[in-house]
């Protein structure tokens, strides 16, 4: 993780969890993934390290790819 503290609440207590997230694009629409990120355990603040954002691009890109985009 290269935060070591919220930026929303300051908490030190941010773990790494598996989130199921939804993005809204014009063209295909919905598109869905399950993505590994690093979330503040008291305010709920999410954060994508750079590995992370990574693999998510390549998720939501193989997702568009099987609706046909």
């Amino acid at each position: 993780m290269e935060k070591d503290f919220c930026v929303r609440c300051g908490s030190h207590n941010i773990k790494t969890v598996e989130k199921h997230l939804q993005f809204t694009f014009p063209n295909p629409g919905t598109v869905e993934v399950d993505q590994k990120c690093n979330e503040c355990q008291e305010c709920g603040e999410t954060y994508f390290d750079s590995k992370q954002m990574t693999e998510l691009s390549h998720k939501i890109d193989e997702e568009k790819e099987k609706i046909g985009v």
